[in-house]
C-alpha cells in the first residue's frame, strides 16, 4: 500500500503544480483469477497494456521503458545460517525480515539499473535490489543485515518464487504491449498486486496497478475454509480419517 501511495504521489505532483497532461500507462490481465488445485503445476498471466499521452516521434523510436512486476501478499520471514557444530549442522544466526513478498516476477524492456537511477528505484522498489525487506529483531551490522537479505532473495529464486525476464516486454504497436509473467506451481494463496511503471529518459512519469486473486479450487477450497474457519472440526476429520485409512490398510493387507 505505501508503494501504491508514493507512486501516485509522484505521478500527480506535477498535474498538482499545473504541468500539461503528460503520457500515462494502462494495463489489464489475461486472467484476474488463479485457481489452485492439486494437479496445478503452474500457469502464465499475460498483461495488457498501453501507452497514452506519449510523444509520438518517442513511440515510434521505442525511447519509452516500462518494468512490469507481478507480487504476491507479503509476510514475515526468518533466514537462518546453518553452523558445523560437534560434527552436525545447526541454527546459528538469524535474521527476520517483514514485508517481504511471498512471490516476486518482474519483466522489463531492459535491465532496470539501465532504466532510471538507483534513487528513483529505490523509492519505487523497481527490482529485485529494491525490495523493501526490512529487517527487525536482533541487531546485526550493516554487514550482515546484507548478507541476510541476499540469501532470502537466492531462496525465493531457487524455489522458483522470485523471477526476472528482462526484455521480456513485447511491443504489439509503438503504444501497445504485453508481457507474460510466471506464476509457479507454489504460488501463494491471496491477492497479488500487478504494477506497471512507464520511464522516460530515466525519469518515472507514470504507474499504473491491477490485482490477481490466487485461490484454491474445488475440495482444496473446501479443505482450506474448514481448517482456517472451522480448525477443531477439520482436526478430528483428518483424525478419523487417518484411522479408518489405517483399519482399511490393516483389512486389504491382512494375512491368513
Amino acid at each position: 500500500m505505501l508503494r501504491v501511495i508514493v507512486t501516485l504521489f509522484l505521478f500527480l505532483l506535477p498535474t498538482l503544480s499545473g504541468a500539461q497532461t503528460k503520457p500515462s500507462v494502462q494495463i489489464g490481465l489475461s486472467n484476474e483469477t488463479v485457481g489452485i488445485t492439486s494437479s496445478f503445476d503452474g500457469t502464465e498471466v499475460v498483461v495488457f497494456g498501453s501507452i497514452e499521452n506519449g510523444n509520438q516521434e518517442r513511440l515510434a523510436n521505442g525511447k519509452y521503458d516500462l518494468v512490469i512486476s507481478l507480487e504476491g501478499p507479503t509476510d514475515f520471514t526468518t533466514v537462518r545460517r546453518k553452523e558445523h557444530k560437534f560434527g552436525i549442522w545447526v541454527n546459528g544466526l538469524s535474521e527476520q525480515f517483514s514485508d517481504v513478498p511471498s512471490s516476486y516476477t518482474m519483466a522489463a524492456t531492459r535491465p532496470v539499473d539501465q532504466i532510471s537511477d538507483a534513487e528513483n528505484l529505490k523509492i519505487l522498489e523497481v527490482g529485485l535490489d529494491n525490495l523493501n525487506l526490512v529487517p527487525i529483531g536482533q541487531n546485526l551490522s550493516d554487514e550482515q543485515t546484507k548478507e541476510f537479505r541476499n540469501s532470502l532473495v537466492r531462496l525465493k529464486i531457487s524455489k522458483g518464487l522470485y523471477l526476472v525476464d528482462i526484455g521480456g516486454i513485447e511491443f504489439l504497436t509503438p503504444t501497445l504491449f504485453k508481457a507474460t509473467l510466471s506464476v509457479p506451481a507454489n504460488v501463494p494463496i491471496g491477492r497479488h498486486l500487478a504494477h506497471a511503471y512507464l520511464f522516460d529518459g530515466g525519469k518515472f512519469i507514470a504507474s499504473q496497478f491491477t490485482t490477481l486473486q490466487v485461490r484454491k479450487k474445488g475440495f482444496e477450497q473446501q479443505a482450506y475454509e474448514l481448517a482456517h474457519n472451522h480448525g477443531l472440526i477439520y482436526g478430528i476429520l483428518a483424525v478419523l480419517i487417518a484411522m479408518f485409512t489405517g483399519w482399511l490398510a490393516s483389512v486389504i493387507f491382512k494375512k491368513d
